[in-house]
């Protein structure tokens, strides 16, 4: 079954999501664990815990993504923010394990210096963080568009991946603007095809869990995280079907990262996703 949702809030509770989700024709979805640009988390009690265990249940909502805040960096060099994002990433790999969450995902960081120190880092902080406590949920580094210090190309989130022990409570979150702008031109289907060679000779295909789904507003390459809606942007619909309709990306959930004004906005862009996704795939470069 494709599992396909969108950004939403928990804010007035994580029950409440369900019916949106359904409203806009979603069967998953994502929501930040915390305040994206702090740190504060809403504390989610036991009643409010069954109601939406209850819900996700007569709904059929699996798959289901936490997202940490922009604000955690596990590259960082500063004993402050290092303490903060390991903090994060122990207690809320706890928290999505209580609420029954499948996945936790993070972005890299940046490094704000040399790269492969970056990375140990890297390694170093969410050793000890995964280490503090046991969690079913599954910790997702997503690939990024690898501007300015950016971490978040493939061949790094392997290195952070191998550097722990090759865990299988850590995976790979794709996205395809951020994957777009680092070079994998989705117009071509034989990008598409490099983009799963690369996956599966790093991290395995077996790792790879989530696809972000965003168009991009700047050219394969431009190394700029700049997002659109679906057909809308440089990826296009015909990139979009090259990438929807190749069978491992199609086995994956799929979330919507687009710009909207309300939530209700997702339903559009699920459409067109769903239509893409029932497509015979461009003709291959």
């Amino acid at each position: 079954m494709l599992r396909l949702g969108a950004f939403l809030s928990i804010a007035k509770g994580i029950d409440k999501v369900v019916p949106q989700a359904l409203e806009i024709g979603a069967n998953t979805f994502q929501f930040f664990t915390r305040n994206p640009r702090g740190g504060a988390a809403r504390t989610i009690g036991e009643p409010e815990t069954a109601r939406w265990l209850k819900a996700r249940q007569e709904a059929d909502i699996a798959e289901v993504c936490g997202h940490l805040p922009y604000t955690v960096n596990l590259a960082s060099d500063e004993e402050r923010l290092i303490s903060f994002a390991g903090k994060v990433v122990a207690d809320d790999l706890r928290r999505m394990s209580a609420l029954q969450i499948e996945y936790l995902v993070v972005h890299p960081g940046s490094s704000g210096g040399e790269r492969q120190l970056a990375l140990e880092r890297i390694i170093r902080l969410l050793d000890r963080a995964l280490a503090a406590g046991d969690s079913s949920a599954c910790l997702l580094l997503e690939t990024m568009a690898l501007q300015g210090n950016e971490i978040g190309s493939i061949a790094e989130i392997a290195t952070i991946w191998h550097g722990l022990g090759r865990p299988a409570q850590v995976g790979v979150c794709l996205d395809s603007c951020h994957l777009f702008a680092a070079g994998y031109d989705f117009t071509q289907a034989a990008e598409v095809e490099r983009l799963v060679d690369d996956l599966d000779q790093t991290v395995g295909l077996e790792q790879v869990r989530v696809l972000h789904l965003n168009d991009s507003r700047m050219p394969s390459g431009s190394r700029r995280d700049r997002h659109a809606n679906i057909g809308e942007g440089e990826i296009g619909e015909v990139g979009f079907a090259n990438l929807l309709n190749h069978p491992f990306i199609k086995q994956l959930s799929w979330n919507l990262e687009t710009p909207v004004e309300t939530y209700r906005d997702y339903a559009q862009d699920i459409a067109r996703v769903k239509a893409i996704a029932g497509t015979v795939a461009a003709k291959r470069a």
